[in-house]
């Protein structure tokens, strides 16, 4: 069903307004702009786990958060159970005026799609390398024990080339989106719990799903988590809670290297030679964002909306 972004936006106001959320207009532009952009699997869906979360209190609506340690160029923070989105908005809002500034956080909640901080980044001509760990959900290649999560990575350079992707085949809000309309996976994505692929988004969730690229993509996947959590201090593996089940306060963590390229090169012409061969990834995310902004209208499935709206109330 077609929903105005603006009844859309007047839904999610009025739920965060009545938990007191702290920068809540910060929380509907992210979603908004994920559905916007394509990320609908980490857009308004997205939404009901962290109204749960607050009204569970595993959440806290007001930004508090602990230095664990600084320097000149790097910031180790403990976030204390705030809303990962708000938060990483305003770290990515100092000025970075040394050649490389590393950001690290333990302990918010969901932080969205990567490419909203990326982004934001690369229009202020700075480049940026993101990552973060979360619950588990790939498996190890020919087994059905999940090990590693999703391990998203995002990937900014100046001044128009965002990539934004995890090392999973398909992302679990996809199966969760597909469970909810009826439809199946892609084959070759996810497996069930006896190891065997499946399209049943239902037999995917209760067994795991597959990383890109066979073992060397677990790898990838394992190196990224292993990184977050021995820089940040989070938790790791199946250890890690409250991202989507929020029934618990969140323990995972992020890293940003942000780079100032002032202080580098600045080959340019490496980015102009490769745009005259390929469509940078975002630029079809960026077109369907104008598409939709003009029409007014994003696309939501009828089973989500009933359920937004029931947690606009109470999400328990």
């Amino acid at each position: 069903m077609r929903i105005k972004i603006e009844e859309i936006e007047g839904l999610l106001r009025q739920a965060f307004k009545k938990r007191g959320v702290e920068d809540y207009e910060v929380l509907i532009d992210h979603f908004i702009e994920a559905e916007l952009r394509g990320h609908s699997s980490h857009g308004l869906q997205r939404v009901i786990p962290l109204l749960k979360g607050l009204d569970l209190g595993t959440i806290k609506p007001r930004i508090g958060f602990e230095v664990i340690k600084e320097s000149k160029n790097s910031l180790l923070i403990d976030a204390k159970h705030s809303i990962g989105i708000t938060l990483w908005n305003r770290l990515i809002s100092r000025e970075f005026n040394e050649p490389i500034y590393l950001l690290a956080v333990r302990n918010a909640s969901h932080i969205g799609f990567l490419g909203y901080y990326t982004s934001k980044l690369t229009e202020r001509g700075l480049v940026s390398i993101m990552f973060g760990n979360a619950e588990v959900g790939i498996v190890k290649p020919g087994t059905a024990k999940q090990v590693v999560s999703t391990a998203p990575i995002s990937v900014g350079i100046p001044p128009n080339y965002v990539l934004d992707m995890s090392l999973a085949s398909t992302s679990r809000g996809k199966i969760l989106q597909a469970l909810r309309k009826g439809e199946k996976i892609p084959k070759g994505v996810a497996v069930n719990e006896k190891g065997i692929i499946t399209e049943d988004p239902a037999e995917a969730l209760k067994g795991g799903i597959l990383p890109i690229g066979g073992f060397k993509g677990f790898l990838l996947a394992l190196t990224l988590d292993l990184l977050t959590a021995y820089l940040t201090g989070s938790a790791i593996s199946d250890e890690v809670t409250g991202v989507l089940h929020t029934e618990n306060p969140p323990n995972k963590g992020e890293v940003m290297i942000i780079i100032n390229p002032s202080f580098f090169a600045i080959n340019s012409y490496a980015l102009e030679k490769m745009r005259k061969i390929i469509e940078f990834p975002g630029e079809h995310g960026m077109k369907l964002r104008e598409k939709k902004l003009e029409e007014g209208y994003i696309e939501v499935d009828e089973k989500l909306w009933e359920e937004l709206n029931k947690c606009e109330k109470l999400c328990v």
